[in-house]
């Protein structure tokens, strides 16, 4: 009878091990890696209050969309002095590709009313397009993208 108990307990906690294992993978796997970008433009001066208002009110098939592709986060700053050099930054699911999920010809810009979006919202860049920036240095909570000594000199 005690090998009966033995056994039964072994098999109960096997299987609340084993479940618990499998749902921390499962939590773990959907916790999908993300790429960070940087990006500057200037917005013409004469256009930087229309621009400011568009994004206030952002079209709902532009957030969709961009979700869809796999934009995990999107945040436009300018500066508070009223000047016209914005910085955007991304978050995109590990595997988005900029040019291949975003860029003309994707399926985000097939659909009519994003395609008009973006085309409008290039109209107000001095230059036409935002210009991607290289990661300098990044400190997280655990980690930094430290690669050498400090120097004090």
């Amino acid at each position: 009878r005690l090998v009966k108990m033995r056994t039964a307990f072994y098999t109960l906690l096997g299987a609340v091990c084993g479940g618990l294992l499998v749902h921390s993978y499962h939590r773990m796997m959907s916790r999908k890696k993300k790429q960070r970008l940087m990006f500057r433009t200037n917005v013409k001066k004469d256009k930087l209050e229309l621009y400011k208002r568009h994004h206030k009110g952002v079209w709902p098939e532009v957030e969709r969309g961009l979700r869809k592709a796999g934009v995990k986060l999107l945040s436009i700053h300018c500066p508070s002095d009223g000047g016209n050099a914005l910085q955007m930054y991304i978050e995109l699911e590990q595997g988005v590709d900029m040019a291949r999920d975003l860029g003309p010809g994707s399926s985000y810009r097939s659909v009519e009313r994003v395609k008009v979006w973006e085309e409008l919202m290039c109209t107000f860049f001095e230059g036409g397009t935002w210009t991607m920036l290289d990661e300098l240095y990044t400190l997280t909570g655990e980690t930094s993208t430290n690669s050498l000594p400090a120097m004090y000199t």
